[in-house]
């Protein structure tokens, strides 16, 4: 009887031996390479899949408190909320802060960022969420999962820096051009450019056939990788990671640039995959473990559940090296559970002795 692989080492041989990176396409400043080689999980829906059904409701938690939302999934299979899923309504517009499998028949408290910040009241009788039909760009998802990552190893749950994201924010309407929104909501800034979105998420209309993940990189930039477990929820949420990774490449990127990309991509996943990152294990806020990588030069967060990769983001690190200038680091493994103080231990890709006494 084979073992089952540790959340750790199933990240770790996705990354270093299963992953194929396809043909890049480019427009606008804006490449993407197809990837593939995972293996699908048990079935579960997207949360605009939930959602149209009718079998997911949002909703602030109690009064309203800024870092957390309550998700009730009153359906029969797993709903997952991805990582910078824009949740718009109730009293101000949220993003999530790490994918969630939020659990059938269960609710969920979820942690989110708001990404409104002149705006604490409802409109219109809105009292719920929807998910909306962005995504926040990279570079703000690349600043909350390193955030979210410290949070986590010490034991302060998934939360990220609320006055960082507000500046962040801010500062993508600048470069955006945007013009002033009455309440500073991200969602108006993807408003004044839509036409500009719209324009470069057409000319990537579908995903390679049989690919489950996507490579974005602009300007000789890599800006994500994200990865699912099958091509269907890929595909479910295609155009919403297109927008995305625009937002970016309007502001980092020019058309000569694409000759930088391919280049940049494959040293981008060499250094991910690196042995010497930190790797540790959490347990996840709905259902599964997460898994969280990092090092000087990249950051990732993979929710894993049965034997499966649901969904790994990973970015460049804020403020980061280029790949290949890491210096050695200190190795542990852990895997914490709610509640726990956190502890030193050893970090090994290879190796997950799980919670220690």
């Amino acid at each position: 009887m084979i073992a089952e692989r540790s959340p750790i080492a199933l990240v770790h041989d996705l990354l270093v031996g299963d992953l194929v990176v396809g043909t890049a396409r480019g427009t606008g400043g804006l490449t993407l390479l197809p990837v593939s080689g995972t293996a699908p999980g048990p079935h579960y829906l997207t949360a605009a899949e939930a959602f149209a059904k009718g079998a997911l409701t949002i909703s602030e938690l109690g009064g309203g408190q800024v870092p957390q939302l309550v998700v009730h999934n009153a359906g029969d299979l797993p709903v997952l909320l991805l990582d910078g899923e824009h949740l718009e309504g109730a009293m101000q517009n949220r993003v999530l802060n790490v994918s969630v499998l939020a659990g059938a028949r269960h609710d969920t408290v979820i942690p989110v960022s708001c990404v409104e910040r002149g705006r604490w009241g409802y409109v219109g009788g809105q009292a719920g969420f929807a998910p909306g039909q962005d995504i926040a760009y990279a570079e703000l998802r690349a600043m909350k999962a390193r955030q979210v990552s410290v949070a986590a190893r010490a034991g302060a749950g998934r939360r990220a820096d609320q006055g960082a994201v507000w500046a962040d924010v801010e500062r993508k309407r600048a470069q955006l051009g945007a013009k002033t929104s009455p309440t500073d909501a991200m969602r108006d800034a993807y408003d004044d450019r839509r036409a500009d979105l719209e324009r470069l998420r057409a000319a990537f209309p579908v995903p390679a056939p049989g690919h489950s993940g996507v490579l974005a990189v602009a300007g000789g930039r890599v800006l994500a990788l994200d990865l699912f477990d099958r091509p269907e929820t890929l595909a479910s949420v295609w155009d919403r990671l297109v927008r995305g990774y625009a937002v970016d490449a309007l502001t980092l990127a020019e058309p000569r640039d694409r000759e930088a990309d391919v280049p940049a991509a494959r040293a981008f996943l060499t250094d991910a995959a690196a042995t010497g990152n930190d790797a540790t294990c959490h347990e996840g806020v709905g259902l599964g473990i997460d898994v969280l990588i990092t090092s000087p030069a990249t950051v990732t967060s993979a929710l894993t559940w049965q034997g499966a990769v649901v969904h790994l983001a990973s970015f460049p690190a804020v403020d980061a090296p280029p790949p290949g200038s890491r210096r050695p680091r200190p190795r542990a493994d852990r895997i914490d559970r709610p509640g726990r103080r956190a502890q030193a231990h050893r970090r090994d890709w290879f190796h997950d002795g799980g919670e220690r006494a």
